[in-house]
């Protein structure tokens, strides 16, 4: 363990358990878990497992232990009588396939590369039988090269990239020693009667091993149990004669004694329960807390040290009401000092421990989307309002949506109320049933937009309107465009396309207008108008009264189209396609989306390299069905619009091969492909600026691959013709937002800036510091999670679900002030709020956050966002999080930030590009070297660029 944790032969150890077992002919082993504190990226698993033959001629040494450390069997058809074989299959699952790449497996563990030998791959010849035979790479046990030069014997090290194989894991290890039944039966076998004793043999190594004292088990950190009772619910042990006294002063439990020191210490007052054992030991015999004696000084506190140690409270069951609420209340409150401080909120004493946490917002129910109601009453007007009302219905699921509408239906109504006055010049009608339909068909229209549901779907009133009528409400929104601006739109602007701008216009139509279909690709790198194009074939076909569907994989790019609208919202295709064989979007002919797509002339699919090739996959197979067409596409016409430069499918813990295989050009629709092309940049030919030209030819050869890699480092080198360099977090935050304390109130100067970077963490930190230069109050939302299957409820505790951090999830602990930029996730009003939307708080109320959107066609429009209920679709236990849809976006990832344009962009590489074309992507965001400011080690940085994907 020395060597693995001291060495940091992985990295940096947050904690780790092991436990040593013996083998029945004696032989001792070790099963060890490890949790890294940085996460190993699945890109960098080749680079500390292998599960290959290593080269016997530059490293000879190696290959010795391998081949006779790491060699499992062989068995299956080449030797049945291995040990491991059991009906016919090795229990182990060898032979393994060969794969050129590592890939994620389904089991939560990678499927390492294992080249064939038609792949360069080793062979080695082994002994079966006295038969000698070639074996290769499929029988390899994989290891880490490190750990076996430093042992020399058989080190199986494996990857776990989810939380079902650690589960195992944990389970595996802390198991205990095997044991054995036999029986005992007399020599009469009709018997019935037979004696079963159970046990196990202890060899002499194991015995030796005890006896000595060695460790068997051992974990880091130190983990404290805490109790969690109710008030005098603690267990008390007595006998007859201290009966009276245990019952009049019962010893005190972890619980009290925190109550005690939270009054008597101001330090334990700053504290959470759980976090006790970090800064106290717990005095088994005086049941008391203590302040720690050793460990790392705490700064501002003298005589105060942390450790490592965690603090865990015992589960409780849902079940258990008062204790369950009293357990959620210790989690979430400092330095209570008793029982009844714990039930008094804001100097309210309450009865029960469920009101206490009801008062906090740490529970859900119908209340809560009654009281976001009433905050958007105070301040939003009627159009708002009932954009809200119908959010909560559609994607909150309210148990009485009716008495909701009941109660809020006139302020709903009231701009209806307002136009109708306006337009009979009598102030003195009144609201009628009416105008209650009227705004009732309305929300409809908008849940149809929203979710594709009817009211009666969500449990509300169905307005008086035609059935026809509402199921045309998907068909109406892409005819009602002005024709006659769309024609001047086509008329001022045909003329303005450059000579390769014009052949894809003139391709394209011609395609259209023969009514061939087809699937072609518009590769276009960034600056060269492919977003104008686009935009003229789109006004052109609507100016003919005729339907063109506009998507993106993006909830950005989404807004840079006229009508556009993101893939998955627009097509219903699943959550999960790296999970789904055969994935299918979610429309039938008789729906509204079906009808649309059934008389479509043209899908335009821009930014698709973001897209799963899965996901056109679906759309191949619905629009066959629909148009009831073997043809491709049903013969409908399809263009996809991006640049292969720029980043590929996301794969949740996924390695180059996964986002490779993930990748539209993997799909074999791909083959029916026509690219077009464009490659004249518009940005620099309209700026006249030299400096713009050399950075335009630079961000090529960056997407390319072109620029030198140092051989030792793989790092390269940017020029300071290419950027400006800057040297601390501070100094790029102030160059990308000067005077921020001022500005932030300036929504046209926001939307046009952003700090950009590689991982989550370092945006997280560059958004806290950024919001802490604007003044202002600090406001806390703090997430409502809970597990959705009752069974679970005990095994994922409420603060390990407040811990997760989840890609593309809102944090438990969301912190915001007025002014502060965010970000939407969640597709909640398409196309004014689409995932990926960014928007300034404008303020701030305890059940609702009223914002302004900054960018996109609906720039400066107001809008309302209400708590929603997210579940996440890859983690191995149902979970449901309650919370804003939002995260701070002053700084973001680079694969969020694909498809905007900024005026001023800067990147924070002190971490690393591990994926395909993310530094393109970051430097790409604009036009100019003067406006790329970057914070880097050395003016040195990765460029990753798979050639696959180019090709």
């Amino acid at each position: 363990m020395d060597v693995l944790t001291k060495y940091r032969v992985f990295g940096d150890t947050r904690c780790y358990m092991y436990s040593v077992e013996w083998q029945k002919r004696g032989l001792p082993h070790a099963h060890i878990l490890i949790w890294l504190l940085n996460k190993l990226h699945s890109n960098e698993v080749d680079d500390i497992i292998s599960a290959e033959i290593p080269d016997p001629v530059t490293d000879p040494r190696l290959h010795d232990i391998v081949t006779t450390q790491m060699v499992h069997g062989p068995c299956g058809a080449l030797n049945p009588l291995s040990p491991c074989m059991a009906d016919g299959k090795c229990t182990k699952r060898y032979p393994r396939p060969l794969v050129a790449e590592t890939v994620t497996g389904n089991d939560g563990y990678p499927v390492y590369r294992r080249r064939s030998k038609e792949d360069n791959g080793r062979t080695i010849k082994v002994k079966v039988q006295n038969q000698e035979i070639e074996i290769g790479n499929e029988f390899i046990v994989p290891y880490c090269p490190l750990l076996s030069r430093i042992f020399e014997t058989h080190a199986n090290v494996e990857s776990c990239h989810s939380a079902k194989s650690i589960k195992y894991l944990c389970k595996y290890v802390t198991k205990g020693s095997d044991m054995a039944v036999f029986g005992i039966a007399s020599e009469n076998v009709n018997d019935e009667i037979s004696n079963f004793q159970m046990g196990r043999y202890v060899s002499t190594n194991e015995a030796l091993w005890r006896l000595l004292s060695f460790q068997i088990h051992e974990r880091y950190p130190t983990v404290v149990h805490l109790a969690v009772h109710l008030e005098n619910g603690q267990r008390v042990y007595f006998t007859e004669a201290n009966a009276a006294q245990r019952a009049e002063r019962p010893p005190s439990t972890t619980l009290t004694s925190f109550f005690a020191m939270c009054e008597a210490d101001p330090f334990a007052a700053t504290l959470m329960y759980v976090e006790m054992p970090k800064y106290y030991t717990w005095n088994q015999s005086t049941k008391k807390f203590q302040r720690r004696k050793q460990g790392t000084p705490v700064p501002d506190w003298p005589q105060v040290f942390s450790t490592d140690a965690l603090g865990r409270m015992y589960t409780v069951h849902p079940r258990n009401d008062e204790c369950f609420y009293l357990r959620l209340l210790l989690v979430n409150v400092r330095g209570p000092k008793s029982f009844a401080h714990l039930k008094t909120v804001n100097g309210h004493q309450c009865q029960t421990y469920r009101e206490a946490c009801q008062l906090l917002g740490l529970l859900e129910n119908d209340s809560h989307w009654d009281l976001t109601l009433a905050d958007s009453v105070v301040s939003s007007n009627a159009y708002q309002i009932r954009t809200l009302f119908a959010i909560i219905i559609t994607t909150c699921f309210p148990s009485q949506p009716i008495q909701l509408w009941n109660k809020y239906k006139d302020a709903i109504c009231e701009d209806i109320l307002h136009r109708l006055r306006i337009q009979t010049n009598n102030p003195d009608i009144q609201i009628t049933d009416e105008i209650y339909n009227e705004g009732l068909i309305l929300i409809e229209d908008q849940c149809l937009t929203i979710a594709n549901k009817l009211l009666i779907e969500v449990g509300m009133i169905a307005p008086n309107r035609s059935m026809h009528d509402a199921f045309n409400q998907e068909l109406n929104r892409e005819l009602q465009y002005n024709v006659d601006t769309l024609q001047e739109f086509v008329r001022n602007n045909v003329p303005l396309l450059n000579e390769q701008q014009k052949q894809v216009y003139k391709t394209l139509m011609q395609a259209v207008d023969n009514n061939t279909g087809g699937l072609f690709f518009l590769d276009a790198p960034g600056g060269t108008g492919k977003t104008f194009v686009i935009s003229l074939i789109l006004a052109t076909i609507r100016s003919r009264c005729d339907i063109a569907l506009a998507l993106a994989s993006s909830g950005i790019a989404a807004t840079l189209l006229d009508g556009g609208r993101t893939a998955h919202s627009a097509l219903k295709l699943p959550l999960n396609l790296n999970t789904i064989d055969t994935p299918t979007c979610n429309i039938s002919r008789s729906s509204a989306m079906g009808k649309l797509l059934m008389q479509c002339k043209l899908i335009v699919w821009d930014e698709c390299t973001m897209a799963h090739n899965k996901s056109l996959e679906a759309l191949n197979f619905t629009l066959k069905d629909l148009q009831r067409n073997n043809n491709i596409f049903g013969g409908l016409m399809i263009l996809l619009a991006a640049d292969f430069r720029q980043t590929l499918p996301v794969v949740p813990r996924g390695t180059p091969a996964d986002e490779l295989n993930a990748c539209l050009k993997a799909s074999p629709l791909w083959n029916n492909v026509k690219t077009l092309s464009l490659t004249t940049n518009m940005r620099v030919q309209l700026q006249n600026d030299q400096s713009a030209a050399q950075f335009s030819k630079q961000l090529l050869d960056l997407g390319n691959g072109k620029v030198p890699v140092d051989a030792t480092s793989g790092l390269i080198t940017l020029t300071n013709d290419f950027c400006r360099f800057v040297d601390t977090q501070l100094v790029l935050i102030e160059n990308v937002f000067p005077n921020i304390s001022e500005n932030y109130k300036n929504y046209a100067w926001l939307s046009q800036r952003a700090i950009l970077a590689a991982k989550n963490n370092d945006v997280h930190a560059l958004n806290f510091t950024i919001q802490s230069k604007i003044a202002g109050d600090l406001v806390t939302y703090k997430s409502v999670d809970s597990i959705t299957n009752p069974d679970d409820v005990v095994n994922y505790p409420t603060e390990f679900l407040n811990s997760l951090e989840i890609p593309g999830f809102p944090p438990h602990n969301l912190q915001l002030k007025v002014g502060t930029v965010i970000l939407i996730l969640r597709n909640l009003n398409p196309p004014r709020l689409c995932n990926g939307t960014r928007l300034s708080v404008k303020r701030l109320m305890p059940n609702l956050i009223e914002a302004t959107i900054i960018n996109g066609k609906y720039a400066g429009e107001n809008v309302c966002i209400p708590r929603i209920p997210m579940i996440p679709t890859d983690l191995p236990f149902d979970f449901k999080r309650l919370q804003f849809p939002v995260r701070l976006a002053f700084a973001m990832t680079i694969n969020k930030s694909q498809g905007q344009s900024l005026s001023v962009c800067g990147i924070n590489l002190e971490n690393h590009c591990f994926s395909h074309g993310q530094l393109y992507v970051a430097c790409s965001r604009v036009g100019k070297p003067s406006a790329l400011f970057v914070l880097t080690s050395d003016q040195k940085t990765k460029n990753v660029v798979y050639q696959r994907a180019l090709q």
